[in-house]
């Protein structure tokens, strides 16, 4: 199971630190059948009185008082969650609650002894600095599993949350609403008007909704609550209060539609015999974003030719492994409400970001090789043309989910070096997506079934031009079950997948890194370069203890056969295993001694192919405490024993690996501080091939004032791997070669934020970044499975020409065949300054000016000092862009 490095801040409310005390597979939905929380028997949860407007609707100007809020039911009597669970708050707290034909209307008074010493920052919306806080969380579904939490500090920073499965958040969902603040001698008030248009519930004449408020003390990292919450419970929502007397109110008619444009202009180097390349080129372009209630219950999100100008870009990689890198999906369409999509395959750190649908896929870097051309303008990523998304749930307990988009066809344009148009190259098929998920909740939700299915479609013909599937398909079915007072959980799914294409595609599948079909030890797999489709399956079941004390385990297995892919729409690394685990957590959430909180984590697990062999065997175990001074701490070590790969020669036989050991630490400190600190480092020994490699990073954070932060971070990874992958030689025999590395990876992330307002801020983003690698010591491999590491490798001697390619007699003939030296030295940098303007609710202006520099040369040596001279050297690629979105509503 997944490690935690170091608890999550306080002001984050309460998912993030209940989730310290759950695995991943601990939480579930539930349904709206009667209310049913499935708590344990204790205190009944508090009731407050909604009051119905006598007058005109209150001023949302943060001062309370009109007379309908003197009338109105008080909720108080707050307890605290954390630092010292149960106890009274240091500071009292009220809240009430309005409401009128279109709106609700809270009102909280944030009783303070000290209104000189409230901490009130201003950032941008949804950020949460370290702050004061209010928040009201609202269950208006009443299925005791998802919630809307609205929030606010005293400077007026907005944060909106959508809370599903009980404890988990989507921070992406952006609500409507308004709110205001005051600071007063008595200390400090919020006034929210929250229209019934962000919410969800049905056309009952008299409603009744789940209910919490939360205060949060910065100075004190104090939360404290209305409706009492421990954190042995393992829930959130399923605990929450409730909200009556909402009499005559019905679900509004919902419909936004936000168009937007914009206009860019880049200035990158290039040729000026380039007949494509423009020393100014302008682009401008018009969509919209539309939101639709269907139902009361169900939502259609619409969006036309979308643009994620204003998305950060990702940071540098290197990879030199056989599998694709994992990028995080920062596009808002994708990202928002993406929780009823989430199906993700494997638990713990290794494989969490594996799973059904990963929307990067949609409009995704065109895949086709351009070739027979001098010169070639070819499109970076895929056109979205449009998509759209409904979701939502209704009132018998069904999580309804559906996305589908649509790509546009991507042609490359050619020309000859002398600058006539040749004709253009296909690059990308125009694609259709989709992924449908349902669930229904039984039992009150603790328990429930679920369906998923994703697809992808594509014209045959043009797929075939590019040997890549024409369709791709997957369904499944998943369980939850809660039991023994909501102690314990049993998880279970099964998927089935094809895809489809011609020949070469199938082939191409055959022999990805996923499943090497190619192996010729595996007799269990057989390439069949004839087939058009691939069919296969995966399968997971789980059992654990999730709340009730301080123990926590979960014990369970899962499996993947060799056919099944679902990388279309998609991640997955590997398949053709089993792989049993085990995870043992002490968890001791409540203060003792000088520590507020601390845990203890014991993983293992033993994977192995269908056909029976050894993959690996291995453990971990992990800790990490909070003191009272809440500074945090984190480490951990892990050894595996050794096993059989089968990616280490990229469809060869297996390859030994031998045992390692490793381990990583870190610390960070009190984040109530202008001045913060954390640090973190790995390290690793694989003693048979004499490999070590090392990795340290930390993160300098300062609040010069409430409205800046300036942060810098640098990282330094440092690695020598006694065998690394260089090549296949086929030479009568397939020879497989490999070298010592020395490869060394610095950069620096440096971040500087200035809020002028809770509308309007500027955010600066710079990391140059350096990787440099140098092989030296070749060897082959001549006994894949030999017990020691000199037995299953020879050496072989190299020269180096004056050319930088390397010869080397391989096969032993005498005659040196050429390598082309794999030393690389890679450079980055890249930056970007975002103003973003909230001129009106829901209406945004992006101003964005992103700016990226890159050399690469075949040379391993590193100089930092040298190699961001060289770096800084090179002709940048600038592009401005202002974007702005109308709010209709």
């Amino acid at each position: 199971m997944s490690r935690v490095h170091s608890a999550p801040c306080a002001h984050r409310l309460l998912a993030a630190t209940i989730a310290l005390a759950l695995p991943q597979a601990a939480v579930g939905q539930g349904p709206r059948e009667g209310g049913e929380s499935g708590a344990p028997h204790g205190p009944p949860p508090p009731t407050l009185e909604a009051h119905r407007l006598s007058g005109p609707p209150p001023q949302v100007d943060g001062v309370l008082r009109e007379a309908d809020w003197r009338s109105a039911s008080v909720a108080q009597e707050f307890v605290v969650f954390e630092p010292d669970e149960g106890a009274r708050p240091t500071q009292p707290t009220e809240a009430r609650v309005l409401y009128g034909p279109e709106a609700l209307y809270v009102g909280i008074r944030a009783f303070d002894t000290a209104p000189d010493s409230i901490v009130r920052r201003l950032a941008r919306r949804d950020d949460r600095p370290h702050s004061d806080w209010v928040d009201v969380v609202i269950d208006s579904y009443l299925d005791r599993r998802t919630a809307f939490r609205f929030g606010v500090n005293p400077a007026g920073v907005k944060s909106d949350v959508y809370i599903f499965d009980d404890t988990n958040e989507d921070d992406s969902w952006d609500a409507v609403w308004e709110v205001a603040t005051q600071i007063d001698d008595l200390g400090w008030t919020a006034e929210f008007r929250i229209p019934y248009s962000q919410l969800r519930f049905d056309g009952a004449v008299r409603q009744s909704w789940g209910l919490n408020f939360v205060r949060y003390v910065g100075r004190h990292l104090e939360t404290s609550l209305w409706a009492p919450i421990s954190r042995g419970d393992g829930a959130m929502v399923s605990r929450f209060g409730m909200l009556v007397g909402l009499d005559g109110i019905s679900p509004p008619m919902r419909l936004e539609v936000t168009p937007y444009s914009l206009a860019s202009v880049q200035a990158a180097p290039g040729s000026a015999d380039d007949p494509f390349h423009a020393d100014r080129d302008f682009a401008s372009m018009l969509g919209a974003d539309a939101k639709y209630g269907i139902t009361s219950d169900l939502t259609l999100d619409l969006t036309v030719n979308p643009d994620f100008g204003q998305v950060e870009a990702d940071p540098a990689q290197v990879n030199l492994s056989a599998f694709e890198t994992f990028l995080d999906e920062r596009r808002p369409f994708f990202v928002e409400g993406a929780n009823i999509f989430a199906f993700g395959f494997s638990p713990g750190d290794d494989g969490e970001d594996e799973g059904l649908f990963y929307p990067r896929r949609i409009g995704r870097a065109p895949r086709g090789a351009v070739s027979g051309a001098a010169y070639a303008d070819v499109p970076r990523q895929t056109r979205i043309l449009g998509a759209l998304k409904l979701s939502g749930k209704t009132d018998s307990g069904w999580s309804l989910g559906l996305l589908h988009s649509v790509t546009r066809r991507e042609d490359a344009r050619l020309a000859d070096s002398g600058g006539t148009r040749l004709d253009d190259q296909l690059v990308e098929p125009s694609a259709h997506y989709g992924v449908a998920r349902a669930i229904k909740d039984l039992r009150g939700g603790r328990s429930a079934v679920g369906l998923i299915s994703t697809w992808s479609r594509r014209d045959a013909a043009a797929a075939g031009e590019l040997a890549i599937h024409s369709d791709a398909y997957a369904v499944g079915a998943d369980g939850r079950h809660r039991f023994g007072g909501d102690r314990f959980i049993l998880r279970a799914y099964l998927l089935g997948s094809t895809v489809r294409g011609s020949a070469a595609a199938i082939e191409r599948t055959q022999r990805s890194p996923a499943r090497y079909f190619q192996r010729p030890d595996a007799d269990h797999l057989e390439l069949d370069p004839t087939r058009t489709s691939l069919s296969g399956w995966a399968a997971s079941t789980m059992f654990g203890k999730i709340s009730g004390g301080y123990w926590r385990f979960a014990a369970g297995a899962m499996a993947r056969s060799p056919g099944f892919d679902s990388n279309d729409l998609g991640f997955m690394r590997e398949t053709d295993f089993v792989s049993p685990y085990l995870w043992i957590g002490f968890q001791h959430y409540r203060p003792s001694g000088p520590f507020q909180r601390w845990n203890v984590n014991l993983n293992g697990w033993m994977p192995r192919s269908l056909g029976g062999d050894r993959y690996q065997m291995g453990g971990n175990i992990n800790g990490n405490v909070t003191l009272r001074g809440f500074w945090r701490a984190y480490a951990g070590v892990r050894a595996t024993g050794w096993g059989l790969s089968n990616t280490a020669l990229r469809g060869g036989p297996l390859l030994r690996v031998d045992p390692s050991v490793g381990g990583w630490l870190g610390f960070a400190s009190d984040y109530r501080k202008d001045l913060q600190l954390r640090f973190g480092g790995n390290w690793g020994i694989t003693a048979a091939s004499d490999s070590r490699r090392y990795g340290i990073d930390a993160t300098l954070r300062w609040r010069p004032s409430s409205r800046a932060t300036l942060a810098a971070g640098p990282f330094l990874n440092r690695s020598e791997e006694g065998a690394q992958w260089v090549g296949r030689y086929d030479l009568g025999d397939a020879h497989y070669l490999f070298a010592r590395l020395a490869h060394t990876t610095t950069g620096m992330t440096m971040r500087a934020d200035w809020t002028f307002s809770p509308e309007l801020s500027l955010q600066l983003y710079a990391q140059p970044f350096v990787s440099a690698g140098s092989y030296d010591e070749y060897r082959q491999v001549v006994n894949p499975r030999a017990a020691a590491f000199a037995d299953r490798f020879a050496s072989i001697g190299v020269r180096t020409d004056a050319d930088g390619d390397i010869g080397a007699d391989i096969d032993g003939d005498g005659t040196p065949e050429t390598i082309h030296a794999p030393d690389f030295n890679f450079k980055q940098f890249r930056s970007n300054a975002v103003l973003r303007w909230e001129y009106r609710p829901g209406s945004t202006l992006f101003a964005v000016w992103s700016q990226g520099r890159n050399h690469y040369a075949s040379d391993g040596g590193f100089s930092l000092g040298g190699d961001l001279r060289t770096l800084m050297e090179q002709s940048a690629d600038n592009v401005l862009m202002v974007k702005a979105s109308y709010w209709i509503g």
